[in-house]
C-alpha cells in the first residue's frame, strides 16, 4: 500500500485500486465505493468498525428475516459460510455460522452483531457497498479497501421495503473459500427475495388487521365518521371526509399521528381545530399476535366553524391582552374565560410552557374582582408531615372565597397525596370557598382520574407546534418586549425556521431564544444565523440540562466543521457511531445546518 493515498477522485480511486489489486478488468461498482472510501478517509491498514450496543431487534427486518436465516443455517451446518442481516446503517443484527474457524477469524475482524460495517467507516465490502449503491454485490478479497479483510468473499443483497420501496437493510453470506462466487450471490438473491416475501406479508397481516377493525367501526350501528392510521396507511370513510376537511383536515391527522405513535394510548381526546370546532376522538388500538397494527379513531366534531381572526399584529392580541390568533388557542381562552366568570372549578391541562399560569394570571387581571391569587406548588416531600402542611395552607386559603388557588402540576401529586387532596376537596362546599384552577401536563395514559371529576369544567391549552401562525405573532411580541424601540423584525427565512421547530418546551423555549438575540449587538433583523442551535433540530423531546448541552456542542460543532459528521466527532472525542447514535436521539439532520 502507498502511504499516501491519492485524492478523492475516481481517476485516484481507480489508480489505488489498480495498484493494490492487480486487476485490469475494475469493476465500475468497486471503483466507484473504494473513491468514497477515500472521501470517508477510511484507513485501509486499520479496521475500524465501530460498536453499538443495543441494536434494535424488535422490527418488522428482524422478525421476518430470522426464521428464515435460521431454516438456512440448519442446512448449512458445518460450512464455512456466514449469514448476516444488517439495518440500513450497516449495524449487524445477527450472525449465524457454525463452522468454528470461520466463526474465529470474523470474530478477528468484528464481523459480529453490534458493529458498523458502513463504507463510512470500514470502506469497500459487501454489506457496505451493498447499502451504499443500492444494488446486489460480491466483493472478493482484494477488492476490500481494508487489509483485514482481504480473505474473506462477500455477497450482500439490499433489503426493501414491500411497498414503499425504500432501503431497510441488507443480507449477507461471507465466506473464505475461492471460487463460490456465482453461486453465493444466487443463494444471497434467493433468501432475500424470501425476506422481503415474509416483511410483505406481515406488512399485509398488519394492514388486513387494521382494515378489519376499521371496517368493523365503520358498520357498527353508528358509524359516524371513522379514521384509521399507522405509519404506512391512512384509511378514512366518507363521513369524515365530509366533515373534516382544509386546516381541520391537516390538523386532525396532525393530531392523530401524535396518537398513534403512542401504543400505549387508548382512550378519548379531544382536539381543536383551526374553524373553532372541537373533534371528540374515541381512540381504540388495532392489535394482532402481541402486534401493534395501528390506531382506529371515531370522531365526532362539535360546532360551527368560526371566522378566521384578522391576520395582523393588533389581531393577535386578545382582550385579555393574550397572544395569538389561531383556533385552538382562542378556544382554550374563551372556554377558561367562561368557566372562571361561572365561579366554576378549572382544570388547565397542557405541555410544560403552553402558558397556563400565563392565562389564569390574565383571567384573573380581567375577572378576579381584586382579590388575591395563589399559586401553590406541589410539596417538596410526601412525608405525612410535609403534606398534612400542605394540605391545611390549601384549606384555609380556600376558606376565603375572594381568594383563587391555583395548583400547579398535580399530574407530579402521587397517590397517597392525591388521595388526601381528593378526600379535601370532596368536603368543601363549593358555595363558600375560594375558587380552585388545577394545572397539569397531559397524559397519554387515559384521562378519567377522580380529582380531575371534581373541576366542573377542563380545558386543554394547545401545544405551540399546533399554533403555527401563532408564531409570527409571539417572535413580535417578544422583540418588542426586549427591544421596545419596534426597530427590529424577524426576517422570512428565520421565521420559517422558527415555525418548522417542534418546540418541545413551548413558549417557554421559544421567548429565550428572541430574548438572547435581542440583548445582543446585532443588527435590527433576526436571520437565520442569529438562531441557536436548538432551532435546526426536529426532536419533540424535552431534554435534561446536560442533554441540551450534548446537542449544542455537537450542532455547533456541525455548523463550525460546514456538516462534517467525521471532523465534528473526532473534535468532540467521541466516535462517529457515537455521534451518529447522538444525531439521532436529538432529531439533528446536518443537511439542515448549510
Amino acid at each position: 500500500m502507498p502511504r499516501r493515498q491519492p485524492g478523492s477522485s475516481l481517476t485516484a480511486a481507480r489508480e489505488l485500486y489498480l495498484d493494490v489489486t492487480k486487476d485490469p478488468s475494475a469493476r465500475p461498482l468497486v471503483v466507484a465505493s473504494w473513491q468514497r472510501s477515500i472521501e470517508h478517509e477510511v484507513k485501509s491498514s486499520r479496521l475500524d468498525a465501530p460498536y453499538l450496543q443495543n441494536p434494535n431487534l424488535d422490527s418488522p427486518l428482524t422478525r421476518a428475516a430470522l426464521p428464515i436465516l435460521k431454516r438456512l443455517h440448519e442446512q448449512l451446518a458445518d460450512d464455512p459460510v456466514s449469514m448476516m442481516i444488517t439495518n440500513r446503517n450497516g449495524v449487524v443484527l445477527s450472525r449465524m455460522v457454525s463452522h468454528e474457524g470461520l466463526t474465529t477469524r470474523l470474530n478477528r475482524v468484528h464481523l459480529a452483531p453490534g458493529h458498523v460495517f458502513s463504507e463510512r467507516y470500514v470502506g469497500t465490502n459487501g454489506i457496505g457497498t451493498a447499502l451504499a449503491s443500492g444494488r446486489p454485490v460480491m466483493i472478493s478479497g482484494s477488492e476490500h479497501y481494508v487489509e483485514a479483510l482481504r480473505d474473506f468473499h462477500c455477497a450482500a443483497v439490499p433489503i426493501l421495503h414491500p411497498t414503499r420501496r425504500t432501503l431497510l437493510g441488507a443480507f449477507n453470506l461471507t465466506t473464505s473459500r475461492q471460487g463460490s462466487a456465482g453461486m453465493l450471490m444466487a443463494l444471497a438473491r434467493s433468501v432475500t427475495g424470501q425476506i422481503e416475501s415474509e416483511l410483505a406479508a406481515i406488512s399485509s397481516r398488519r394492514e388486513r388487521a387494521l382494515f378489519q377493525d376499521y371496517m368493523d367501526a365503520c358498520s357498527s350501528v353508528r358509524p359516524g365518521p371513522v379514521l384509521a392510521l399507522n405509519r404506512d396507511v391512512v384509511m378514512m370513510n366518507e363521513q369524515l371526509r365530509a366533515a373534516v376537511a382544509g386546516p381541520d383536515h391537516y390538523a386532525l391527522l396532525d393530531h392523530a399521528r401524535e396518537v398513534a405513535d403512542d401504543p400505549r394510548f387508548e382512550g378519548t381526546r379531544s382536539i381543536a381545530l383551526p374553524s373553532g370546532r372541537v373533534a371528540k376522538l374515541r381512540v381504540s388500538r388495532s392489535r394482532r399476535e402481541d402486534s401493534d397494527a395501528g390506531a382506529i379513531f371515531r370522531v365526532r366534531v362539535i360546532g360551527r366553524p368560526q371566522p378566521g381572526p384578522v391576520d395582523s399584529v393588533g389581531g393577535a392580541r386578545s382582550s385579555l391582552g393574550l397572544v395569538g390568533s389561531s383556533q385552538p388557542w382562542l378556544r382554550a381562552v374563551a372556554e377558561s374565560e367562561a368557566a372562571f366568570i361561572a365561579g366554576s372549578w378549572l382544570h388547565l391541562v397542557g405541555e410544560a410552557g403552553v402558558g397556563k399560569s400565563t392565562l389564569i394570571e390574565a383571567i384573573h387581571r380581567a375577572h378576579g374582582a381584586g382579590g388575591p391569587l395563589a399559586m401553590i406548588e406541589a410539596p417538596l416531600s410526601e412525608s405525612p408531615h410535609a403534606t398534612e402542611h400542605w394540605l391545611s395552607h390549601i384549606n384555609d386559603l380556600l376558606a376565603e372565597p375572594s381568594n383563587v388557588v391555583v395548583l400547579c402540576d398535580v399530574h407530579l401529586l402521587g397517590d397517597h397525596v392525591r388521595r388526601h387532596l381528593r378526600s379535601l376537596l370532596a368536603r368543601l362546599d363549593r358555595t363558600a370557598t375560594g375558587q380552585l384552577v388545577m394545572t397539569s401536563q397531559p397524559s397519554m395514559v387515559g384521562a378519567d382520574d377522580q380529582l380531575d371529576r371534581l373541576c366542573g369544567a377542563s380545558v386543554e391549552v394547545p401545544p405551540l407546534r399546533h399554533r403555527y401562525g401563532d408564531i409570527e405573532h409571539l417572535v413580535r411580541f417578544f422583540l418588542l418586549k426586549y427591544r421596545p424601540s419596534g426597530e427590529s423584525s424577524c426576517s422570512s427565512e428565520a421565521l420559517a425556521m422558527l415555525q418548522r421547530c417542534s418546540w418541545p418546551e413551548n413558549v417557554r423555549q421559544l421567548e429565550p431564544v428572541i430574548r438572547g438575540f435581542a440583548r445582543r449587538p446585532s443588527g435590527r433583523i433576526l436571520r437565520v444565523e442569529d438562531l441557536p442551535p436548538e432551532c435546526r433540530v426536529s426532536s419533540h423531546r424535552v431534554l435534561t440540562t446536560i442533554e441540551a448541552l450534548e446537542r449544542d456542542a455537537i450542532l455547533r460543532g456541525l455548523m463550525d466543521r460546514n456538516s462534517n459528521v467525521q471532523r465534528t466527532a473526532q473534535d468532540l472525542g467521541i466516535s462517529r457511531a457515537t455521534i451518529y447514535r447522538k444525531m439521532r436521539r436529538y432529531g439533528i439532520v446536518p443537511s439542515s445546518l448549510t
